[in-house]
C-alpha cells in the first residue's frame, strides 16, 4: 500500500507492519493505525498515522534518556495488548520540539506501549508515578565562568 505523507512524501507501507491502537493517543481519537519509521537520530523514531498522511509523532525510548525509567502496566492493559509481561512491550514517549531548542521535552507520564509481535499499541497514563508530563531534554548546564570577586562589598551588609 502507498501512503502520501506531508513529512516523508509517498512511502510504501507493508500492511503487516501496521500497528493498531486499542486506545487512541490522547487528543487524536480518530487515528488508530500507525507505522514506525526511522527518526532523525538513533534514539528517535516517527510514529506515522496510516489514517492521515499529515499526522506523525516523534517518539523516543525513554530509557535512552533515563536508564532507570520503569513502569508496570495494569494486568488489563497487558491483556489488551496481548502481552504477558512488560518485557513483551516496546515503550516510547512522545517528543515535542518547539522553535526554542531549550524547550524540547518528552512526556514521561503518558508513554506509548507497543506489542511488536502482535502489532498492538496504546497510550497509557501512569497514575501512580512521579514521572513528569514535561521532561525537558535540554537540562541546564553548569556555568563555565568563574564568579567575579566583588571589591566593594561590605562584610556587615
Amino acid at each position: 500500500m502507498q501512503l502520501q505523507t506531508t513529512r516523508f512524501g509517498t512511502i510504501e507501507i507493508d500492511l503487516n507492519e501496521v500497528i493498531t491502537f486499542t486506545q487512541p493517543i490522547l487528543g487524536f481519537q480518530e487515528y488508530r493505525r500507525f507505522i514506525l519509521l526511522p527518526g532523525p537520530s538513533a534514539y528517535l523514531q516517527w510514529l506515522q498515522s496510516t489514517d492521515s498522511g499529515e499526522l506523525a509523532f516523534l517518539i523516543m525510548n525513554p530509557k535512552s534518556l533515563l536508564p532507570s525509567y520503569a513502569l508496570q502496566p495494569a494486568p488489563h492493559e497487558l491483556t489488551e495488548l496481548a502481552a504477558t509481561t512488560v518485557e513483551d512491550l516496546d515503550i516510547f514517549t512522545l517528543v515535542v520540539i518547539p522553535a526554542d531548542p531549550s524547550q524540547i521535552r518528552t512526556n514521561l507520564k503518558a508513554p506509548i506501549l507497543i506489542n511488536p509481535k502482535h502489532r498492538l499499541g496504546k497510550q497509557t497514563i501512569l497514575d501512580r508515578s512521579d514521572y513528569p508530563v514535561q521532561y525537558f531534554l535540554a537540562q541546564p548546564q553548569p556555568s563555565t565562568t568563574q564568579p567575579r570577586e566583588t571589591t566593594n562589598a561590605r562584610s556587615d551588609a
